[in-house]
């Protein structure tokens, strides 16, 4: 099949200060019914607010070139016959022919002749630094004046699950709201005092939440994605990221920067909430951190088999600080392999994973941010199999590990480097793996014509998640699921050869991009 060339970008989600209909996925995933929203305040003052201009992407929470990439790989996803399986990772290649090709060892770019696929490496420059953009609202406020208390106050439309106060500008003529939820409605008012003006509405894009956390990198919510179960996984209780460092120190001749800060704190205490930071690396990989930085003034709660661990937790929150946790694991095909291998000096345990996932199980309780030095490697696979026992599509599943190219590493699902290996666990993951645990032998085995899901799933069973616990994370991050709620089956698009497009990375012209080593 000749390959095409395809360039069309999918429609911004339209935004406009009237209520708006359909499904707003906040952090409650869309409910079918929602109750009247009313002002936070009465409004007694009239402000002349200008309508958000879509084409100006004010709206949009996302720079134009990741919007152009995440359209373009699920324009690409439109063209597999049977989206809802993963036996056909693009529009003509088979899980193995892919792996194979991928599985050079050389760093050798990936086809995109053959694959008619994305290559998010050749198309996107990781200089270029993703974070959240602001959503700014301005207003004509005439001869009034602003006392220096008013705030605009944004809520989430359906359930005020995220309710926030912003600044005004100086001018008092504006505000500037970020790290707002994705594809949910918001209401607003500016707050003066006993003065409210009129409630004004919008809804942000439907684009993966990337958070501004002051100098902390590649940091995202792992919410937002829609599912196979036809929910939207919850917003607002696990989030993915880098390092966050206290201080400068070096590890095997690595160089790990401070990148602490104040402004970081402030995103912790206004928006994040985050009650445990589950750390992916080493002793040595983390400075020997013993506490977080995060302030949290709530109760650990999280359960583990640790004792040293459970002896914390019995102290209590002592320090009003977020509860701490490493669980030092390896990345990609040694995710899966070290799973044998029982201490912390080798650099894996198999004893992690399951307790990883037992604190995913209970981010409702304590919010979660997993880490490793730059959010990539470790970080990466732990996120694509957390998305996928979700339901998440496996194409979003792989825009979640290629964003971490535009924060601080070149990171494509497709390439092998020196430090990025993704080839590697998915050409693993689509071959199964026999483990042995006391004694027992347990299988993993892929089958090719069931969803991510399905595969996520076993793979983590047979590495010694328990159901309970792969339902319980099911139950808190899916909105209304009840466990055993089946996946519901995606129309099948069949793949024309009709179009005549032109793909982005024909248009771009851009610095090549090099690796890091960061994990």
């Amino acid at each position: 099949m000749k390959s095409k060339k395809i360039f069309m970008l999918s429609a911004v989600l339209a935004l406009s200060l009237c209520a708006c209909t359909g499904n707003h996925g906040g952090s409650n995933g869309g409910k079918s019914s929602k109750p009247k929203q009313t002002p936070v305040a009465d409004p007694t003052m009239e402000v002349a607010f200008t309508p958000l201009n879509e084409d100006e992407g004010e709206n949009v929470l996302v720079p134009d070139y990741v919007k152009d990439y995440v359209d373009q790989m699920h324009e690409q996803e439109d063209k597999i016959t049977f989206p809802n399986r993963v036996d056909r990772l693009f529009c003509n290649m088979t899980w193995e022919e892919a792996a194979a090709e991928a599985d050079k060892g050389d760093g050798t770019k990936y086809s995109e002749a053959k694959s008619g696929g994305v290559d998010v490496c050749q198309i996107l420059n990781r200089n270029m630094k993703y974070e959240c953009k602001p959503i700014e609202l301005k207003w004509d406020k005439g001869e009034k004046t602003f006392s220096e208390n008013a705030r605009l106050v944004a809520w989430s439309e359906v359930d005020k699950s995220d309710k926030r106060e912003f600044k005004l500008e100086a001018d008092g003529n504006s505000a500037k709201m970020a790290n707002l939820f994705r594809n949910t409605e918001y209401c607003y008012q500016i707050i003066d005092g006993d003065q409210a003006s009129q409630m004004g509405k919008f809804v942000t894009a439907d684009y993966t939440r990337m958070i501004t956390m002051g100098n902390i990198s590649n940091v995202r919510d792992m919410g937002g994605y829609m599912t196979s179960y036809g929910k939207r996984v919850n917003q607002g209780l696990i989030y993915r990221g880098g390092e966050m460092a206290a201080k400068d120190f070096t590890d095997g001749g690595n160089r790990h920067s401070k990148n602490w800060t104040d402004a970081a704190q402030e995103v912790q205490k206004d928006v994040l909430n985050i009650g445990l930071e589950l750390d992916l690396r080493t002793k040595s990989g983390s400075g020997s951190m013993t506490e977080s930085n995060l302030d949290w003034e709530g109760e650990w709660e999280q359960p583990n088999t640790n004792t040293n661990l459970a002896n914390q937790v019995s102290l209590g929150n002592v320090n009003k600080k977020a509860q701490y946790v490493r669980c030092a694991i390896n990345s990609y095909d040694s995710f899966i392999t070290d799973q044998n291998r029982k201490n912390e000096a080798e650099n894996a345990n198999r004893d992690l994973v399951p307790e990883i996932f037992e604190y995913f199980a209970n981010a409702d309780k304590q919010h979660v941010y997993f880490h490793c030095w730059g959010g990539a490697d470790r970080t990466g696979v732990s996120g694509f199999l957390l998305l996928g026992i979700l339901g998440v599509s496996y194409t979003d599943a792989i825009i979640d590990f290629e964003l971490t190219t535009l924060t601080n590493n070149k990171r494509c699902h497709m390439h092998n480097s020196s430090s990025a290996h993704m080839p590697k666990f998915l050409k693993l993951f689509t071959s199964g793996y026999e483990f042995e645990r006391d004694g027992q032998k347990y299988e993993y085995k892929f089958d090719g014509e069931k969803t991510l899901n399905v595969n996520a799933t076993n793979l983590l069973l047979a590495m010694g998640v328990k159901q309970e616990t792969i339902e319980k994370i099911r139950t808190i991050m899916l909105p209304g699921y009840k466990t055993g709620d089946q996946e519901v089956e995606r129309e099948n698009k069949p793949y024309t050869d009709s179009a005549e497009v032109v793909w982005l990375s024909d248009l771009l012209a851009h610095d090549e991009c090099c690796d890091h080593d960061h994990e």
